[in-house]
Parts: C-alpha cells; structure tokens; sequence
C-alpha cells in the first residue's frame, strides 16, 4: 500500500500515454538506488527503502505483463541498480548501461560521474548556508522554525499534500532533515556536551537513540529529531505515509526524543491518496495555535534572561 509507490506507476504511465504523445521519448530512465549517500556516523549502513527502492522493477512488470509497452512505442526502460555511497562502483554500474545506448568511453562516463558528486556538493553546501542563516535569523528574533522529519519524497508536493506550504503561509521558517546546517561549530553547540560524556563518538552519531542503523532515512530521521530536540528555536513535524514499514518502528522513538526536552511534536502519519484539505487545514491551524503560545514563551524567556544579564552586570 505504499502511497509513494503507486504515484510511480501513474508517473511512467503519464509519460507513455501523455509525454510521449506531446514529444517522442527514446528512454525512460528509472534507476533502484540500493545504498545512499549519507553524512552520518557510526552507522551499520544506508540502505534504501526496499519497497521504493525495486519500484522500478514493479513498473516494468506492470507495463511488460501482457505485451511489452516500452517496445510497442519504440522506446527502452532502464532500471539499474546503483549504489551512489561509492563513486567508483557507480560510475560502473552506470557505464555498463548507458553504454550500449549513448557508445559513452569509460572516460567521458567517469567524467559525467564526476561532475554529477560536484554538482550534488555544491547544491548541499549552498542548501547548508541558507538553512544556517536562516537558523541564525530565528535565534536573533527569537522565532520558531519547523524541521520536516520525513522522507525524500516528502519534498514532492503531490505527496505532501501542500503540508509545508500551509505552514510556510503562516510565517514560519521550513526546514527538512536533509537540508539541516551541519556547521561544526553549531553540531559542537548542540551536541559537545554527549560527546564530552561519551555518549557518542561524534555529533552525526545516532547509536545512543537506535542501534539497527542500517536504514539511511530512518537513520536521518532519527539525526534530524536529535537536532530539532537540541535547538530551543525548532519544533518537529513528522511527515509519514499511511502504513509505512520503516517509519513505524521509530515513532515512539522519533517522539520521545522531540519531547524530552519539552520540545512540541506534530505528525501527520497517515498521508495516502486521499487528500482531506479541510482536516489538513483544521490540523495545521492547531499547529499554528500552540506554536504561538511557545514564541510567547521564548519570547519570554529571552527577556527574563537580558533581565538577568543586566542586574548581574
């Protein structure tokens, strides 16, 4: 029943059945990513999701059950499996199946490889920056900004459900668990005192909350929460689809680490084709609610502190 899953079958069809119609298509390209890329460490692994991970596979058995689709309007379905945490092992899986289709040398491939990592460093580097300063801006005016603990496809809009615009209408800074800053001065602010006390081996360390780190979005998720519960200026809104195998061994995890420190928790947990905007809104704008009345609060204690500063001095 996975949500994100099924929106995949539709989007192959649209293109066959739509794009293809509009404008010839030589190639659907549809890569299984088995293990991600990830910043965190003293993990067991990063394996994808199984399920949206051999998507691609189910796709193809759908399209290619009766008759061959792909063939009938003249055009290749790739489906690779691809491990983006090595580069070298990457660039060949890739060059062994693009070759046959672009005649690439292993040069020009090694090349393309090369300048897809510099381009997703740049990208994640600059997100970085603009995601610290705007952390820096919620500190100074004692605002509250929102961390999204979902899952990549979270971002998609058909997925979400318009969620995070909703939110973002009502003033409030968005941030996913993805596009956290991971400035070393900021990650020594929020977790020095763990890594002083052993308690972890490094601030990217998510072993103190859950041992079976083999999941590389759980495994964010659980970062992302850590973060979230360590920054007075940020609360946790948890984006999950409606059965969703991975997120369901972590909720009460994920929850208990955003409200140790009395930090607010919201979750959507049961996203799925249905789209309810009038329960969306109702929720969000509770949301709203409480998360005025804890600004007051920082607000408050912001004061209460300058108070304090100023009779000591």
């Amino acid at each position: 029943p996975c949500f994100p899953a099924k929106l995949a079958l539709a989007h192959v069809h649209n293109l066959i059945y739509v794009k293809h119609r509009q404008k010839r298509l030589d190639c659907i390209f549809f890569p299984m990513f088995d293990i991600m890329r990830s910043p965190l460490e003293n993990i067991r692994a990063s394996n994808a999701c199984p399920t949206t991970a051999l998507t691609p596979e189910v796709v193809k058995a759908a399209f290619t059950k009766e008759t061959d689709v792909f063939a009938e309007n003249g055009m290749l379905y790739l489906e690779p499996l691809l491990d983006l945490s090595h580069p070298d092992l990457l660039a060949r899986q890739m060059f062994s199946v693009l070759e046959p289709v672009l005649g690439l040398s292993r040069d020009e491939n090694r090349r393309a490889i090369d300048a897809g990592y510099d381009a997703l460093d740049r990208y994640e580097a600059d997100i970085g920056a603009k995601a610290r300063e705007a952390l820096n801006q919620l500190e100074k005016q004692h605002g509250v900004g929102i961390v999204l603990l979902g899952r990549p496809y979270h971002h998609d809009l058909g997925i979400n459900h318009g969620i995070p615009w909703e939110l973002q209408k009502r003033g409030y800074s968005i941030f996913s668990q993805s596009t956290l800053p991971m400035d070393l001065d900021l990650l020594e602010k929020l977790f020095g005192e763990e890594l002083k006390d052993n308690i972890i081996c490094h601030p990217l360390d998510v072993s103190d909350v859950w041992k079976h780190t083999f999941s590389a979005n759980s495994a964010g998720k659980l970062w992302a929460a850590k973060f979230t519960a360590r920054h007075p200026n940020l609360i946790a809104v948890e984006l999950s689809n409606f059965k969703c195998g991975h997120d369901a061994p972590i909720y009460s995890t994920i929850e208990r680490i955003v409200e140790y420190p009395g930090t607010p928790f919201f979750a959507f947990k049961d996203i799925d084709e249905n789209r309810p905007t009038g329960a969306i809104k109702l929720r969000v704008e509770t949301i709203d609610y409480f998360l005025k009345l804890y600004r007051n609060e920082l607000e408050m204690n912001a004061r209460d502190d300058e108070e304090l500063d100023a009779a000591v001095s």
